[in-house]
């Protein structure tokens, strides 16, 4: 196994999370029937996602992140910020035309596409769609949202993809282990699966109680699986 170091373990993590979520919020906006009120809300609480961005291409630049990566999604980062700029100068429920977010979304896109090149592994998709699903989830949660099919789709995108992940995680320690560090890889897909399996549970409380989503129990979950996707990262980097 090959030593890495903590920043590179989160970085495509990180970067790729909101990415995720961008698509999935531009689907909401673009398919989902929203009042003017929760698309204003939506496209406010985006800024979160241009956020995280910043934050991973900054943690980008410690790991030697390609030049172009950096360019696009700094550019991307930049529009998106600006244009959080431009709606919270609205008043009353107006809002940005979705059309508008189409640019800096294919930019993150692209800075997606060209971190998965630089990574070159396919887990790390899968990653993507579960935690960019439940990083949508709480940006929809605090925007107020009324759509309560995405508080079914979402966690169910996730357990699909949490599943898929598990598979082929075991799958890559499985091809490239050997009997000298069988028994720590072993230790740390055991570790992932149940902060993984909790994080799951803990997500999936409202829709076998028949409560109400929260915003600090999508948190709460969000915090859960990206402790296990770091895990996880450390355990498919290190081949």
């Amino acid at each position: 196994m090959t030593e890495i170091s903590f920043y590179q373990q989160i970085y495509p993590i990180i970067v790729m999370m909101p990415i995720a979520a961008a698509c999935f919020l531009a689907l909401v906006l673009t398919k989902g029937e929203i009042c003017p009120g929760q698309r204003k809300r939506i496209t406010e609480n985006m800024i979160s996602v241009w956020a995280v961005l910043a934050l991973g291409l900054m943690i980008g630049v410690e790991v030697y992140a390609t030049t172009l990566t950096l360019i696009v999604g700094g550019i991307a980062v930049f529009i998106g910020i600006m244009q959080n700029l431009i709606q919270s100068r609205l008043q009353g429920k107006r809002s940005i035309p979705s059309t508008w977010l189409r640019l800096p979304i294919a930019l993150a896109v692209i800075t997606g596409l060209l971190v998965l090149w630089q990574q070159q592994q396919a887990l790390l998709l899968l990653e993507a769609v579960l935690l960019g699903a439940v990083f949508a989830h709480v940006i929809l949660l605090r925007a107020k949202h009324r759509l309560q099919a995405f508080n079914v789709i979402l966690p169910v995108v996730g357990i699909a993809s949490s599943v898929l992940l598990m598979v082929g995680l075991l799958v890559v320690a499985s091809m490239h282990a050997d009997s000298s560090n069988m028994m720590v890889i072993q230790e740390f897909v055991i570790y992932r699966a149940v902060i993984l399996l909790l994080a799951l549970a803990v997500w999936t409380i409202p829709l076998y109680t028949k409560q109400e989503y929260s915003p600090n129990l999508v948190s709460l979950t969000t915090v859960l699986l990206l402790f296990s996707e770091v895990i996880g990262m450390g355990v498919v980097a290190a081949f």
